[in-house]
């Protein structure tokens, strides 16, 4: 106010008030959608749970277009069939607590006549040896029950050269099925318990809803920042500093 009492009206800056708004508003819409993220990860992690509590699926019963659903992933599962001794694999540099080895592949035949790839178990590598490992296959007809996760999983490959005998760096489905000629469904079932000798592999999705809600709180937090450093250097400080 004046000394008459007429209040005066402060001059308002466009660049900064558009700056400002700008990150308000793309802080808001970006916290709102890293929640909406973790909503959706949510309701994913209860889908998950709930299919490691229903009936075993039994893998015998379907054809190659159901073994292929995307619902039986992290589903429980029992299978009758014959181990393929000729087919078995290790992918090496695996760790398990704080042992590093190899996960035990194996392809499973089923009665249907399909092949699916079954992890055995994890097997602690013995560094004193220069030799790949040697785990003994059973050629009796059998009957297996684990979890099934996807076959191909995200990593790097620093080289071209991944596979060398039995022992490879990963493990992919299509070039699996290239490389041995055995055309094996896109799931791998880790076998729980293990086999005889071997650790049973437990694999869960890392859904990252934690991170989510981390990154929506830095996204609220920024737009909160902001709003208020705008309200104090455009009105407040100015407001101070008059006579």
């Amino acid at each position: 106010m004046t000394p008459t009492g007429v209040p005066v009206y402060k001059r308002i800056s466009l660049v900064p008030t558009l700056a400002a708004l700008i990150v308000v508003c793309a802080g808001v819409a970006l916290g709102q959608w890293q929640q909406h993220r973790a909503s959706e990860k949510l309701a994913l992690q209860a889908t998950l749970e709930a299919r490691s509590s229903e009936t075993p699926a039994e893998l015998n019963a379907l054809n190659e277009q159901e073994l292929a659903q995307p619902e039986l992933k992290y589903r429980r599962a029992i299978a009758t069939g014959q181990y393929l001794a000729e087919g078995q694999i290790y992918i090496d540099n695996r760790s398990l607590g704080d042992e590093i080895g190899y996960y035990v592949l194996t392809p499973f035949k089923l009665q249907s006549g399909l092949i699916l790839m079954v992890n055995r178990g994890f097997m602690r590598k013995d560094l004193t040896m220069n030799q790949a490992p040697n785990v003994s296959v059973t050629g009796e007809r059998v009957r297996v029950e684990g979890v099934l996760s996807a076959g191909k999983t995200r990593f790097l490959e620093l080289s071209s050269n991944t596979v060398q005998g039995k022992i490879w760096q990963n493990f992919k489905p299509s070039e699996y099925s290239k490389v041995t000629g055995f055309n094996v469904s896109p799931w791998v079932l880790n076998l729980a318990p293990a086999d005889p000798g071997l650790k049973a592999v437990i694999e869960q999705p890392d859904l990252g809803i934690d991170t989510h809600r981390g990154y929506a709180f830095q996204w609220y937090a920024l737009s909160t920042a902001t709003a208020v450093l705008y309200i104090y250097f455009t009105f407040l400080k100015k407001s101070s500093s008059q006579p």
